[in-house]
């Protein structure tokens, strides 16, 4: 699998052949709410129509390293993205600068997060 594979958005078939093989979904995150502000980056659902939020892309991505014996390179890209789509989302929807600037600063937290312990999630 390359990285631009790894990282595009999964099709309904990708997703529905990963649920088929026991997948349950996105199950949220273990650490945090499925939130950043009131913004919406996660959802615990195995419906397709969520996949492009941040969390649920995330998880996608991390059952995809756990099934296919991916390298580090691939978690280490999977959760830049997870940060990055988070402070994007928040960008995008907080009016205020302020609860941009620490929405941002809980982006780059849980980042920190996911590189302390998600290997143990993405080596599984």
């Amino acid at each position: 699998m390359t990285l631009e594979e790894f990282m595009r958005l999964p099709t309904q078939e990708d997703w529905d052949r990963e649920l088929a093989a026991g997948w349950d979904g996105p199950d949220g995150s273990s650490c945090s709410t499925d939130a950043i502000f009131g913004v919406t980056i996660g959802v615990t659902s195995a419906s397709h129509e969520h996949c492009a939020l941040a969390a649920n892309l995330h998880d996608w991505r991390y059952r995809l390293g756990r099934e296919n014996g991916l390298s580090d390179k691939f978690r280490r890209k999977a959760d830049k993205a997870y940060r990055d789509d988070c402070i994007e989302a928040t960008d995008a929807t907080l009016e205020s600068w302020w609860l941009r600037q620490l929405a941002r600063g809980r982006a780059h937290s849980r980042y920190a997060a996911l590189r302390s312990i998600g290997w143990m999630f993405f080596n599984d």
